[in-house]
Parts: structure tokens; C-alpha cells; sequence
């Protein structure tokens, strides 16, 4: 889209705040920083805008807050390299390949999405900012707040379920829209359901995809044909195919970061099939749905109605909802409030996992959006709200995904971000259910059965197969290969760990196949 009488284009797709126009009427703003800001306020998408002055040899980019169009830097001597397809850097002739520093790193806090890549040279420009790609020593300017969006209203539950059910609507349809008639990657859980029922409500063509295990035990179709027979769309059934996974082929390749999950392999391979099935181009996920919509399983919320309605009703309510929710009795939960309200109130991304490593990183990487030092006021229980919007940033589909099928998880979308951070804490556990709210919106439109579930099983049986048929390949992988003679891995500790049971209780087999997945990506970016 270009900028006409501004000088610039946007690249992905934007929409206008309030209508969902998809391309929104722009002012006759003076100035690139007053355009930009108006862009973050009034559009929203999966963008970035490049913007220039006419005559100016400055040029200047803008990534929309969601980071759901992800931008690469490369600097080099003299010019810099911008954009969204890694693929592009090395057919350009740069010689920039892994960095097994940021790998370590990544390793160890794999969850953080991070400012360098774990590709040597590569930075993710920040979302929400604004950037001079023409002169480095201008430094940006930080265009979205998130303090800006935290509480600062009363709220009742009911006010907050309806103007989230309105705005749902709203982004989904407007996604919908673009895509054309997408599929739901739907599980049967609260946050594809949530994504159905407001795409239903907007009145927009789509169906449903699900994915099984061959056992019951990660079996969720009941539940996903119920739904669609409820809403009346189509529902395509598939089970995980153990044949589809390729150890040698990173599930990441194409990425910045060994992101992905090995089992993912079978996951793309099943979506891609019945969306050739149903006749669409376009898959969109419930991904980060539980972060959204603030699944809190401590005494934050309990803490934060205290402090902010004080010892009454309303704070004994939130108390006995939080002992529902997490099963805890009322003492253990009075206890839990006692020790955060004694404890630091800081905020920290935790210890990393150093298992199976040869040396701790000595500090973790620079998160990509830095939420956890935003002033907070007396939401303390924010802080951990926000920690869980950084922790799913790395499993997220951006509008442009590798591979023939589009992907998007589009409950990161900016208005649904900024409206969910702007409820309290105590409204997501209202009634002891988790993402309460979420629940609510749209209640009256599912089958009551799908709106009350707490628990959904998931593909443990399958990727415990997947470990099972390779544990041989992933010891060859692992004990001869990059991450080991770069000094990342400890192959003592590694051997060890490769005799584990299957059926174990604890997750060494998970670390295990992420540790292949890193080895199989590194292998995909070298030459």
C-alpha cells in the first residue's frame, strides 16, 4: 500500500481502528513521528510502514505493536539489510550463519523472544517502534506504551465480557475478511472455541480443522465436531502421522530461532492436507490464547483486589475463586497471599534451564519487548500478566509463515491486547473458572459443555512415540553434531539422559527433541 503525499508504502496488511476498513484513510499529517503515532493509535494489523520525507535521503520503518509481522536488521558496512524473509539475507550474498552464543541463550531461556536472533549479525527490529534505518545514531522512539493500556477504570465482569465480545467480533471478522473464509486449527478448548464463536458472530465464513492422536488420550474431536454441528460449519478430522517427522528437517527452518516444536512436523503436514480439502489457503490458531486471556494460577489476583478494593466482599469473592480455580484449600491459598505480599515485587524472566548444557549463559538475552519494568502502579498481578504476553511470543504464526499455508494466530492482534491488559486480574478468574471473561463472551453461542471444560488433553502420546522411534537418530544428532563440538551441549550429560524412560514423569524427553530441533536447525543455516 503506498503512502501517497507522505513517501513511504506499507508492507502486510492494516486495518482501521473501529471500522476494520482495510485500508484505512490517512491524514495529511506533517512530520514522520506524527505519522507514525497516528498509525499505532488509529490502525492496527500485521504491518510495517516505511516512511520518508519527499527530498530526504532518511528513510524511517514502523513495526506494528503485535509483532505479528516480524522484521529482520542485518548492519553491515555502509548500507543495512531490512526485511521479513531471513532467505533473502543469505541470497544476497551475506555470509552471516549461526550465532551459538545467542543460541546458548536461546536454549536456556527458550521461551524469550529476544532482540538478536540466533543468526549471526540479526536483530528483530522492536514492535512499536520507531526506527531511522538510514542513520543508527538516531536511535528510536517508542511509539506504543503498555502502561498506557493497563487498568484504570472500574470495570464490572459484565460490562468487560460484552465489550469483548463486540471487539472480537470486530478483529476476527476483519481477519476473516483478508483471508477469505479461513479454517480453525481448533482444539476444543477456551481459546479456538473462543475464535469460532466470534468469527461466527461476525457472521463469517470458516471451518475447522482438528488434530488427534491415535489413542484416546489426546483425542479432542468429540468436542470440535460438536462445535461445529452447534455454530453449523464444516470440521475436517486428522491424526497425528508419525511418518511425517523428519529429525534431519528442523520444524523451525526458515526462522531466526530453533522455535518450534519437532511433533509440529506432523501438525503442518495434517493442517495442510485437509485445508487442501476444505479449499482454503488460510489456517489461524487459538496460539496465546491462556496468556491473553491471563490464565493466573497464583494469589495475584487476590493481592490486587485487596489492594485496590480492600478486605471486603468483593476481595473475599476473588480469595475463594483463586481456591477453586487452582484447588488449593483456604489455607494454603491465605498462605501464598502472605508470602507474595512479603516478597520483592520485581519481576525477573526466572532461572534458565540450563539441563544438558555445557556452561550457563551468564545473563539472558535482551527481550524483544521489554513489558517486565512497566510501571504497574498498584496491579502489581499485572507484571505477571505481562510476563506471560512475552513468554508466547515465540509461538506465534506472524501473517507470512514458511511454507505454503498461511498462518496466523490473530488473538495477539493490537486491540485485543490493549483491551484485555486494561482489565484487572480478578475479572479473569471470576466465578473460580480460568479466562473467565473469555468464557463469558461467548457462552450464550457454544455448547455449555465446551464453555465449562478446564482441562484438554494434548499430543503427549504422540511425541513420546516420535522419541521413542528416534532415540537412536537423536543420539547421533546430538553426540556428533554442531551444538556439541561448538561447546553448547554436555555430552556426558546428554548420554545419560538418552536412556530415559518414555513413560517418565519428568520432561527430559521434550528437552531432549528441542535440543534435536536446535541441531537440526543450526544444520539447515550452515553451509
Amino acid at each position: 500500500m503506498d503512502l501517497p503525499g507522505h513517501g513511504g508504502w506499507i508492507i502486510g496488511q492494516i486495518f482501521a481502528r473501529g471500522t476494520g476498513a482495510q485500508a484505512p484513510a490517512l491524514p495529511l499529517l506533517v512530520g514522520i513521528e506524527t505519522l507514525a503515532r497516528w498509525l499505532v493509535s488509529e490502525c492496527w494489523g500485521a504491518y510495517c510502514a516505511v516512511l520518508s520525507r519527499p527530498g530526504s535521503r532518511h528513510l524511517y520503518l514502523v513495526c506494528d505493536p503485535s509483532g505479528l509481522m516480524p522484521v529482520y536488521r542485518l548492519r553491515l558496512p555502509g548500507h543495512c539489510i531490512v526485511t521479513n524473509d531471513l532467505g533473502l539475507i543469505f541470497a544476497m550474498g551475506s555470509a552471516s550463519r549461526v550465532s551459538w552464543s545467542d543460541l546458548a541463550g536461546h536454549l536456556q531461556w527458550p521461551e524469550l523472544r529476544a532482540r538478536r536472533t540466533c543468526l549471526a549479525g540479526i536483530e528483530e527490529l522492536v514492535p512499536g517502534e520507531l526506527h531511522c534505518l538510514s542513520d543508527p545514531s538516531a536511535g528510536t522512539r517508542l511509539l506504543w506504551q503498555v502502561e498506557r493500556f493497563l487498568p484504570s477504570r472500574p470495570v464490572r465482569f459484565d460490562d468487560a465480557l460484552a465489550e469483548l465480545r463486540e471487539l472480537a467480533s470486530s478483529v476476527l471478522g476483519a481477519w476473516a475478511g483478508m483471508l477469505g473464509a479461513p479454517a480453525v486449527a481448533a482444539s476444543g478448548g477456551v481459546d479456538s472455541t473462543f475464535i469460532c464463536a466470534a468469527l461466527a458472530s461476525a457472521g463469517q465464513d470458516f471451518s475447522c480443522i482438528t488434530v488427534a492422536t491415535a489413542d484416546p488420550s489426546g483425542d479432542e474431536r468429540r468436542f470440535v465436531l460438536q462445535l461445529g454441528d452447534h455454530l453449523g460449519v464444516r470440521v475436517e478430522t486428522c491424526t497425528y502421522d508419525i511418518q511425517a517427522i523428519d529429525l534431519s528437517r528442523a520444524a523451525s527452518q526458515g526462522l531466526p530461532r530453533p522455535q518450534r516444536k519437532t511433533f509440529m512436523q506432523a501438525l503442518d503436514q495434517a493442517l495442510e492436507a485437509a485445508a487442501h480439502r476444505i479449499g482454503t489457503g488460510a489456517v489461524i490458531d487459538g496460539n496465546g490464547g491462556d496468556n491473553l486471556f491471563c490464565y493466573l494460577h497464583s494469589a495475584a489476583p487476590v493481592i490486587d483486589s485487596l489492594r485496590l478494593r480492600g478486605p471486603g466482599r468483593a476481595t473475599v469473592a476473588t480469595f475463594l475463586d483463586m481456591c477453586r480455580l487452582t484447588g488449593a484449600d483456604a489455607a494454603t491459598m491465605a498462605r501464598a497471599v502472605i508470602r507474595r505480599m512479603c516478597s520483592s515485587s520485581a519481576a525477573s524472566l526466572g532461572k534458565g534451564d540450563t539441563r544438558l548444557l555445557a556452561g550457563d549463559v551468564s545473563r539472558a538475552p535482551q527481550p524483544l519487548v521489554p513489558r517486565l519494568s512497566a510501571p504497574v502502579g498498584r496491579h502489581e498481578g499485572k507484571r505477571d500478566h505481562l510476563a506471560m504476553l512475552m513468554r508466547c511470543q515465540n509461538h506465534l504464526h506472524g501473517l507470512i509463515s514458511p511454507g505454503s499455508l498461511n498462518r496466523l494466530s490473530p488473538l495477539m492482534s493490537q486491540p485485543l491486547v490493549e483491551l484485555c491488559l486494561s482489565f484487572p486480574t480478578w475479572l479473569w478468574c471470576h466465578g473460580g473458572l480460568n479466562r473467565a471473561v473469555a468464557r463469558a463472551a461467548f457462552a450464550n453461542d457454544i455448547p455449555r459443555e465446551i464453555a465449562t471444560r478446564t482441562s484438554k488433553s494434548g499430543p503427549d502420546s504422540f511425541i513420546r512415540a516420535v522419541f521413542t522411534r528416534g532415540r537412536a537418530e537423536i543420539r547421533d544428532m546430538l553426540l556428533g553434531g554442531l551444538l556439541a563440538h561448538h561447546g553448547i551441549l554436555d555430552r556426558v550429560a546428554t548420554e545419560a539422559a538418552l536412556h530415559a524412560s518414555v513413560d517418565a514423569a519428568d520432561s527430559m524427553i521434550y528437552r531432549l527433541l528441542d535440543l534435536a530441533e536446535a541441531e537440526a536447525w543450526a544444520r539447515s543455516w550452515e553451509p
